[in-house]
C-alpha cells in the first residue's frame, strides 16, 4: 500500500458512536491511538435526536466539524421542537451542512410517506439556511430523485453519502446536479461491490468524497470491526487502484472536493 503525507478528511462519520464502540473516553485518546499523522479532520454527523448534544460537544475539538439532520429511520420523530434544535445547531461556526437526510426503504423504520415529507421539509430548511445537503438513499432511487429534482437547485452543494445505488442513479445525479459529489466508504473494498467499483473507476476526479460512515462499514481487512476516520487511507488506496492513479492524486482531489462542498 502506498503512503502519503497529504492530509485527509473523513467527510462523514458518527464520532460519538465510534468512541462508544471503541470504549474510549474522549477524542484525544482516540486520536492518539487510532489516527495517523496526516489526519486533517472529520465531519461528525448527528442524525437522530439523541446525538445532537454529543455532536455539539465534540465540535469543540480543533479538527472536528459537524452536520445535523434527521435520518429517515427517525423521520417519525421529526417535530417543531426538534427542528428548532437543528436550526440552532446550524448557527455554530463549525456546522458545515444539514444532514444526513433522505429515504431508506430497506428497513422502513418510519412510514415511507412520513420519510418523504420529512426529507422534503429538511431540504427546504437546509436550503433556506444556505447549507450544503447530505443525502442518504437506500432502495429508494425513484422517490429520492423525484424529491431532489423538485426541491434542490441544480447548482446546490450536495453530498450523496455512502453511495451504493445503481449506475443509472449515479449518472442522473452527476449530470443533473452540477456541484454534487458521491461519497465512497469501506464498501468500495468489499469483493461483492462490483457495480460500485465500476462506478468509482469512472467517476470524474472532481465529483467524489472520501468517507467512512464509521462506526459502520469498516473496509477490508477490518470488516466486522468499528470503522473510523483512520481507515480513510484504505478507501483512498482502493479508489486509486480502481482508477489506476496514485494515492497522492486521490488525496489531492478529495481535499479540493471537500473544500468545494464544505468549505474546509
Amino acid at each position: 500500500m502506498e503512503t502519503s503525507t497529504l492530509d485527509f478528511i473523513d467527510t462523514h462519520c458518527h464520532l460519538d458512536s465510534i468512541l462508544s464502540k471503541l470504549n474510549l473516553k474522549d477524542f484525544s485518546e482516540f486520536e492518539a491511538r487510532f489516527l495517523p499523522d496526516n489526519f486533517g479532520g472529520c465531519i461528525t454527523i448527528s442524525c437522530d435526536p439523541l446525538s445532537i448534544q454529543p455532536t455539539l460537544a465534540l465540535m469543540d475539538e480543533e479538527k472536528i466539524f459537524g452536520a445535523f439532520g434527521i435520518h429517515p429511520h427517525d423521520a417519525q420523530h421529526y417535530n417543531p421542537d426538534l427542528e428548532t434544535q437543528l436550526v440552532s445547531a446550524m448557527d455554530k461556526s463549525k456546522t458545515v451542512a444539514w444532514g444526513e437526510i433522505g429515504l431508506d426503504y430497506h428497513y422502513d423504520f418510519s412510514l415511507r410517506k412520513i420519510q418523504r415529507e420529512v426529507f422534503t421539509r429538511q431540504i427546504q430548511k437546509g436550503i433556506g439556511l444556505g447549507k450544503p445537503l447530505i443525502i442518504h438513499t437506500r432502495e429508494a432511487e425513484e422517490d429520492t430523485l423525484a424529491i431532489m429534482r423538485a426541491e434542490i437547485p441544480q447548482d446546490w452543494k450536495v453530498h450523496v453519502h455512502c453511495f451504493t445505488s445503481s449506475e443509472n442513479m449515479a449518472t442522473a445525479l452527476l449530470s443533473e446536479f452540477t456541484q454534487l459529489c458521491l461519497g465512497f466508504t469501506g464498501i468500495l473494498t468489499f469483493k461483492n461491490a462490483v457495480e460500485l467499483q465500476g462506478i468509482a473507476s469512472t467517476i470524474p476526479l472532481d465529483r467524489f468524497l472520501l468517507e467512512t460512515d464509521g462506526p459502520f462499514l469498516a473496509p477490508i481487512p477490518h470488516r466486522g470491526k468499528a470503522a473510523h476516520p483512520g481507515h480513510i487511507p484504505l478507501i483512498a488506496q482502493k479508489l486509486a487502484d480502481l482508477k489506476g492513479i496514485s494515492l497522492e492524486e486521490i488525496y489531492k482531489a478529495a481535499r479540493l472536493n471537500t473544500r468545494k462542498i464544505y468549505g474546509i
